[in-house]
């Protein structure tokens, strides 16, 4: 891997970091906002649904653009904005504030991730994206280790609007950080100019492009949701401490770290798709240890059960999260730009609404939660059959 190619990542690593850093620094904080917000559990779960809902609608407005417009200029104003909806999301007063203030944050913190599949893309070959996207995901998977960590020290310490002050920060020292770095230009767009709802067609009507990218979505929920109610259930419902959702969070992603560097040499080995359909079984048989715990020992839950459930399921996004992002992206064609704001918007998307359904539920305990892990991983398993079957006018572009 050349310095070239990782500086091409670095600004999009910079700019995911402050969107991630905007969740997973607050995580902490959501035990406590009903009352200091006097709200409810649900309300406090809203506040990371409605991020996801409009992060995932960013990513069609960014993804699209991307294929026509200066990217670094699309960066940095994004991130302006974002700066200025993180700076509000620390003045807001009540509950209601807060999760109108999460959609203005989450639609401006779209881009950074909206514009990274088009940019990884260009880098190279198939094994260059798998290994530079694996490299760049383990980055960016520190963060949901590190962020409670710290987010916990500075709640305890400043209150839970220091969380949005510092991402405030981080956001503006990013801003600074683009204008030394040299992005690649737009693609030139088609010669027929197609518009943004042209391209998103194209992209719906791939087979295989969509077959890989829904089935990465739901593998990416099956976790997502998990990660979002486990600060509720641990630490309200089950009565153990932050400290212990912390060590559990830096747990998981440690284990991802280690196998998301794995699957570009797998991938080598035994060949893309085989890697891919190995972490959708993973997952499978995550959700289900899980599902079972719940139905018949639910006085086993706690946060070790947490972690050798939830295991397999990390150890099988880490094998999907370069494969089967180089996959889906083999079959867009020349909209790049577009199709990776797709794919990012399915996955938070889907994100978005499965914290949402799941959130009324988390009073009685996490058997919704369970269940909806286990549809996920399902359809997702069942689609890869569907990605992999070639046909006529879907090869690899």
């Amino acid at each position: 891997m050349t310095r070239a190619i990782f500086l091409l990542a670095l600004p999009v690593f910079l700019a995911a970091a402050s969107s991630m850093l905007a969740t997973d620094l607050y995580l902490p904080a959501i035990p406590i906002l009903p009352e200091v917000l006097n709200g409810d559990a649900v309300g406090a779960q809203y506040t990371l649904a409605i991020f996801f809902a409009t992060f995932a609608i960013g990513q069609l407005v960014f993804g699209a653009m991307a294929d026509l417009y200066d990217r670094r200029l699309i960066l940095t104003w994004s991130l302006a904005a974002f700066a200025i909806a993180s700076a509000a999301c620390a003045l807001a007063e009540t509950m209601d504030a807060l999760i109108l203030l999460r959609a203005v944050q989450g639609f401006a913190a779209a881009a950074g991730t909206a514009l990274a599949p088009a940019l990884l893309r260009e880098a190279g070959n198939d094994s260059v994206v798998v290994r530079l996207t694996s490299i760049v995901s383990s980055m960016e998977s520190v963060l949901p280790a590190m962020a409670p960590v710290l987010g916990a020290w500075l709640i305890s310490v400043f209150g839970w609007p220091s969380t949005f002050w510092f991402v405030t920060l981080i956001a503006l020292l990013t801003i600074l950080a683009f204008q030394r770095l040299t992005l690649p230009a737009a693609p030139p767009p088609d010669a027929d100019r197609p518009s943004a709802s042209v391209r998103y067609w194209r992209l719906l009507k791939k087979r295989r492009f969509m077959g890989y990218q829904v089935s990465h979505a739901l593998a990416f929920t099956s976790l997502i949701i998990f990660v979002m109610a486990s600060p509720y259930l641990l630490v309200t419902h089950l009565g153990h401490t932050t400290t212990a959702f912390v060590a559990m969070q830096a747990t998981l992603i440690l284990v991802f770290v280690i196998f998301a560097n794995l699957a570009g040499k797998l991938t080598d080995h035994f060949g893309i798709d085989k890697v891919i359909a190995a972490g959708a079984v993973s997952q499978m048989i995550s959700g289900v240890a899980f599902l079972g715990v719940v139905v018949l020992r639910p006085e086993w839950l706690g946060p070790v059960t947490f972690i050798l459930t939830m295991l397999p399921m990390v150890i099988g996004l880490g094998f999907r999260s370069g494969p089967g992002f180089a996959r889906a992206m083999a079959f867009c064609g020349n909209h790049t730009g577009s199709a990776g704001g797709l794919m990012m918007f399915t996955a938070m998307g889907m994100s978005a609404v499965g914290t949402q359904l799941v959130a009324p539920y988390l009073e009685d305990g996490a058997l919704a939660l369970a269940l909806a892990i286990v549809v996920l991983c399902a359809i997702s398993l069942l689609l890869l059959p569907i990605a992999m079957r070639p046909g006529p006018g879907d090869e690899p572009a």
